[in-house]
This record gives C-alpha cells, structure tokens and sequence, in this order.
C-alpha cells in the first residue's frame, strides 16, 4: 500500500527540504523529538527513575580509580557499568563522559573502551562506561530475540530501555556535586554511537556527542536494539544526530564500513543544519580508512576535540599499561556488590514496564499537552510527519469511487456492515466502503515495523487519507464503524476531529498497531474525538 518494503539496508537519505530555514528545521525537529520520544516507548514521560545507586571501589590505578556502579533506573532494575574516578579532577566541578559500548564480543570490556576511560580519567575527566541489555553485568533483560507483538503495542523494546538508561545516567551524572551539569558528553562507536546520538536527540541539557563509524544514509543500524518499531518511519540515522545542533559534534567515518558515504552525503547535510544556527564552527569530522574499529589515530582526534570542546587542563592520550588486567576490576557484581536475588528478569521486566506506562497514562491525561502529544504520537503511529501527508497516498483501488463523489452539505462514511438510521434521519448523504481484509505481515524480517507500516496501520493511514480526500466534499462529515473498525477509524477521525459513530470496539484479536497500549489504548483515542 505505500510502496516496496524497507530494511535497514534501504538508503534513507536525509531530506534537504527539511533544512531550508531555521523556521523550518525548529518545527521538524520538534516534531522529529516527539516522534522518537514516542517510537522508543518514552511518550508519556514514564514516572521519575529511582536513580538509587549501588557502588564500590574496585581498581586504583596511576591517576584514577574504578568504582563498580548499578545505578537504578526503574524500580529493581538497574543499568551496570563502571565510573573511573579522576584523583585530579579538570576543575572544581569536572566535566563528566557517558561512554555506551557497541557490538563487540566482549561489549565495554574491550580494549578501545577501556583505553579511552582510562585517559580521560588521567586528564581529569569523569567516564561512565555502562552496558547495553543483554552484555556484560545487565542480566536482567536479553539482548537478542524477538521482540512480541504484546511489546509492540506497549512501545518495550530494548532500543527504548537502553535509551532510558542512557537518560537516567545523565540525569544521575548531572546530580552528582563533583560534576559540571554543563560539560557532560556520550560517546561510543558502532552500536554505542546508535546510544549516543540517540540521547543527544533527547537530551538538549547534553553538552557534546561523538558517534563514531555509526552514523549512515546507506545502513540504519543491523541489531534489534536499534531498531525500535516506528523508529525510523519518517526520518533515519542522519537526521537524527543533526539534533545535535548547534552543540559540538564530532563525527567519525571510515571508509571501510558503511559510513564510507559521509564525506559525500552525511556531513554536507550536517553542515547545512549547522549553518542554520551560524554554529558551523561546531562540527568537526574526521574520516579514516582502518576498518570497524576504534583505533590509535581516530582516538587520538576524540581526545584533541574533546580538549578543545571543555578546554581540559591537558590533552588525553592513551595509557600505557596492561589493559586486560583490569578486566576482573569492571565487572559491577561479587562479593562487595552482590547481585539482587529478587531483580525481574525476561518477561517480568516488560510488566514491570507496563506498570511503570499506566501510571504515566493517568498521569498525562491530567495535562496541558495531553491531546496535543497524543495526536503526535497518532501522527508517527500512522508514519506521518504532518497530517496533511495522508493526502498524498494512492487509495485503495476498492475506495476509488471516494475521488467521484459530488459535494453534499452532510456526508456520513460508513464501514461495512454498520448502521447509521439516526445520520441518515438527520440527512446525511451515505457513502458504504467495504472494509479493507486484514492480510498478515508480508514478511518476516525482523526490524519490519521499524521501516514499514503495519498492515493495521496501513488500514488505517488508507482510512486518513480517505477521509481527508471527503472533506473537501462535505459541511459536515461523520464516520460509522464498529468492531476492529472502529479502533482503525477512532484513529484518524482523532487527527482530524471527524465525529465518529461507533457501536463497540472489540478486537477479535489484538491489532498490529505499535505503541497503542502505551499511549492508553482506545481511552485515549476516545478523548481525543469531538462528541
């Protein structure tokens, strides 16, 4: 229904309309935040995180220490790492570097990560290196496997987990009185770089950003931890970290992987957004031809950038020492940390999530900005950046007959067998449009939802742009269904307040329609309808 299936692998190049002007880019990027807020499972606000944290020292070394850290980001569930102290700090108040891992065998306990730590620390720089889900020290939730239909809808997935744990670091990091809330940075490489840029989207308290070989218009990032459903609907990877502006970015290619295309494609376009804010000072690249890693001379930029951003007292460089050796010192559970017996783990941690969701629900129907974010998140549900978008989509060859009809002052859409005798009573014009089938999922590939509609939101982005198409055609315009119908209907009519006449909205089984739980189901697309 709306054109050949996308992969990760599909270029999403970044769209240069978007940058036009300064008005434009501030009203895409506002729209873009609540987008992603909203894809990884963080619209509403989820309840404040516990930040209780659980530390202990474990390594000094010439210039720093090591603390084991598990810092609690829900109730029970908590985010594992290692803090490397600087004994001297930059300033009275340091600055501080948040440092999430990528894909390597070993996660954070790898060589480039640990070295990098380690010289920032000596340069009086605190760093929190922290895992992914699934690596290392977090045992409470996989990294790898299938994220169910039941996720989907509550908008879990381990994109948005790792999004808020990166968040909760921040904001712990933030609190802590030897830090500079100011100069408090996310760096990492590959998948880490993913983390990275996700939280500068987020984050605008964030003072720098660094994704490294990560950043691509040719591939949008290969494990499930960075393919959240919805996540890249209407914009990729590269319009992403242009967030980041106008604070300092440093990004860092390589031709040897897929970021070969950057000095071509990404940074031309980050130089535009740049240049919208007059900040084109703050962008740097550095473009390398050593392969998918993080090696001595891309280091080595990162440091000097890094000196020059928060005007360190020295500049970083790697240490020289046996970094293996340290391995035993970052682990975060034993016997001075013992591991909790009673943490959730699997499935017990999406309820727990589910949880902490209903209480944001409630909590956010309260507020000023209720229907304004839930008509958004409709909006990115539907993969739409502005309703008006809907208008361009072809309609089902069965709905074509809708484009013919003559203007009337009154005009009622009814779906499949509903009935409308009061509308009719009133002197509605009927128009009976056959219920689209429901077809399964068209494939099996993983990430489908992160890159395609649903074949429910499809139905329903097709029942849009119907009835946008309508609306030019009628005074006054109501709809009729029941059933799953109407849920796919209460959809659009909410994003454009079409009065909806609905007897019963059961689902004979659970619909494809990715974080509708999490906003609050059919309650809220109920409130969000005229009477």
């Amino acid at each position: 229904m709306h054109g050949a299936e996308r992969t990760h692998d599909t270029p999403l190049p970044p769209q240069a309309a978007r940058a036009e002007s300064r008005a434009g880019w501030d009203a895409f990027t506002r729209r873009l935040r609540t987008h992603l807020r909203f894809a990884l499972g963080l619209l509403p606000d989820l309840p404040r995180a516990p930040l209780r944290v659980r530390r202990a020292e474990s390594y000094r070394g010439d210039g720093f220490r090591i603390e084991r850290l598990a810092l609690e980001t829900m109730p029970n569930f908590y985010l594992t790492g290692s803090l490397f102290v600087p004994e001297t700090p930059a300033d009275k108040r340091a600055p501080a570097m948040l440092q999430p891992h990528g894909h390597f065998e070993r996660g954070r306990f790898n060589e480039a990560d640990v070295l990098r730590a380690i010289a920032l620390a000596q340069a009086g720089v605190y760093v929190l290196s922290y895992d992914m889900v699934g690596y290392n020290d977090l045992f409470q939730l996989e990294h790898w496997g299938s994220e169910p239909l039941e996720w989907r809808r509550w908008g879990f997935s381990r994109a948005g987990v790792q999004t808020w744990n990166s968040l909760c670091a921040f904001e712990w990091l933030r609190r802590q009185p030897a830090i500079d809330p100011a100069r408090i940075g996310c760096s990492g490489i590959s998948g880490g770089g993913t983390q990275s840029f996700l939280l500068s989207a987020l984050e605008p308290d964030l003072s720098c950003v660094a994704p490294v070989k990560m950043v691509s218009s040719v591939m949008q990032g290969g494990c499930i931890c960075e393919n959240a459903p919805l996540l890249r609907l209407i914009a990729g990877n590269p319009e992403m970290v242009a967030l980041a502006a106008p604070r300092p970015l440093l990004l860092i290619s390589d031709s040897g992987d897929w970021t070969h295309e950057n000095p071509e494609v990404v940074v031309p376009y980050l130089r535009r957004v740049y240049r919208l804010y007059r900040a084109q000072e703050q962008l740097q690249h550095a473009h390398y031809s050593e392969g998918h890693q993080w090696g001595a001379a891309p280091r080595r930029a990162y440091y000097e950038w890094l000196a020059q951003v928060w005007r360190l007292p020295r500049t970083p460089q790697d240490p020289a020492l046996a970094w293996e050796t340290l391995i035993p010192g970052l682990r975060v559970w034993g016997d001075d940390l013992p591991k909790p017996d009673d943490a959730p783990t699997g499935d017990a941690v999406f309820h727990l999530f589910q949880r902490q969701a209903c209480e944001s629900v409630q909590r956010w129907r309260r507020t000023r900005r209720f229907e304004s974010e839930a008509r958004e998140a409709l909006l990115s549900m539907l993969g739409l950046e502005r309703v008006e978008d809907a208008q361009q989509d072809a309609l089902p060859a069965v709905w074509q007959s809708v484009l013919e009809q003559p203007r009337k002052p009154r005009r009622a859409i009814v779906f499949g067998d509903a009935r409308a005798r009061r509308l009719e009573r009133e002197g509605y014009a009927m128009l009976h449009l056959p219920e689209l089938l429901r077809v399964a999922r068209p494939s099996e590939y993983a990430y489908f939802a992160t890159y395609n509609l649903t074949p429910d939101t499809a139905r329903a982005r097709a029942i849009l742009g119907a009835l946008m198409h309508l609306r030019s055609r009628a005074e006054r315009l109501a709809v009729v269904a029941q059933g799953e119908w109407a849920i796919l209907c209460g959809l659009a009519c909410a994003l454009i307040s079409a009065p909806l006449h609905a007897r019963g909205s059961a689902e004979a089984s659970p619909l494809d329609l990715p974080g509708y739980e999490r906003i609050g189901g059919w309650e809220t697309v109920r409130a969000l309808l005229p009477d």
